[in-house]
């Protein structure tokens, strides 16, 4: 499978934001609208600070 699990970094942690993320689409607002597999979807308030392909992997950092 190729989806990958969002987390959120403040700091030096980094907590769960959605797992099985399939799609991540930046708004006009500048916020990310965020999906996962099962249609699930949130609305992230930042940046993306780092994709990991390979460990499935997005970071994402609040603000900015």
């Amino acid at each position: 499978m190729c989806e990958s699990t969002a987390y959120v970094k403040k700091g030096k942690t980094e907590s769960v934001y959605l797992k099985d993320v399939v799609k991540i689409v930046p708004r006009a607002d500048g916020k990310l609208q965020v999906e996962n597999i099962m249609g699930e979807q949130k609305t992230f308030s930042g940046v993306i600070l780092e994709i990991d392909f390979m460990a499935h992997k997005i970071v994402l950092v609040e603000g900015t």
